[in-house]
């Protein structure tokens, strides 16, 4: 049975300015390791409404051999999204999406149809493994640039290898790569030397999305509006051209994004003032 959810009058309480844009969850329930029922994913999207955010995706993984039963049934995706969308219309939008994780057949699989990108369009939210940074993924990255896809890496700042060697941040970025940054992180969710990574991130124009990566309603929940606060805080410039772009990433457009700053800010060196030589010093020579 379904607890009762919030009224409408709690729901409204979603944050006056907060206008944000979740660009990932795990609210579709039973097709991954997130939400594990109806009754969980409608409290995940109370949560998000009353966390002041008005258009989600939602983004089950898509892991080639683990978690595939969100396109293999798709049909049930459908029928999940549909009740859900129509459950909240009026107090949230709703958009289908996926996470995908990087392999070797994510453009032909994307091509035919079978994987989809933000509301069934060509930008897709795309992640690595926690751990390492596969060099194939270069060649993918700039064939999808060049078939027309707008790719997003999910969560760059808990991937080891990109906090090892953020240079690595630059290169996706010259191959057009944009990065989503997770709200958890900002919270300490995974660590001190996360947030710190996910802090210079913003520092550097490196992030260009904020999404909850919600998996349930509790712990990895929908928090999403501190980080916001947080980007704000740290460069309200990137924060300005966050707002801006996150209602065109989620349904599929083509963003401008700001420049990114260099990892180690040049050195100021102070010239030495020379002094000016007396007579008396002049004659000594």
């Amino acid at each position: 049975m379904i607890a009762r959810s919030c009224s409408e009058e709690q729901l409204l309480f979603a944050g006056g300015e907060y206008e944000m844009v979740d660009l990932h969850s795990h609210v579709l329930f039973d097709v991954d390791d997130g939400s594990e029922n109806l009754e969980m994913s409608i409290k995940m999207i109370e949560q998000s409404i009353r966390e002041g955010v008005k258009i989600l995706a939602l983004t089950p993984h898509h892991i080639r051999d683990l978690y595939t039963e969100a396109m293999e049934r798709k049909e049930e995706y459908e029928e999940k999204f549909a009740f859900l969308k129509k459950r909240f219309e009026g107090k949230i939008e709703l958009v289908p999406s996926l996470e995908i994780m990087i392999d070797e057949k994510i453009i032909s699989d994307l091509d035919k149809g079978y994987l989809m990108g933000y509301n069934r369009s060509k930008t897709v939210l795309v992640e690595f493994n926690l751990i390492d940074y596969p060099l194939y993924s270069e060649n993918i990255f700039y064939n999808l640039k060049k078939n027309g896809y707008q790719v997003i890496l999910a969560h760059p700042e808990r991937n080891r290898a990109l906090m090892e060697d953020p240079e690595k941040m630059y290169h996706l970025r010259d191959l057009g790569v944009l990065f989503q940054l997770n709200a958890g992180s900002l919270l300490g969710q995974f660590g001190e030397k996360t947030e710190s990574f996910a802090r210079e991130l913003i520092r550097k124009n490196l992030i260009h999305g904020i999404g909850s990566d919600g998996h349930k309603d509790v712990r990895r929940d929908m928090r999403i509006r501190h980080a916001y606060d947080v980007v704000k805080e740290l460069n309200e410039a990137l924060y300005e051209n966050i707002m801006e772009n996150g209602e065109k990433l989620i349904h599929g457009e083509k963003v401008e994004v700001l420049p990114y700053k260099p990892w180690t800010d040049p050195v100021k060196v102070k010239k030495r003032k020379r002094k000016k030589k007396g007579l008396l010093a002049f004659l000594k020579r």
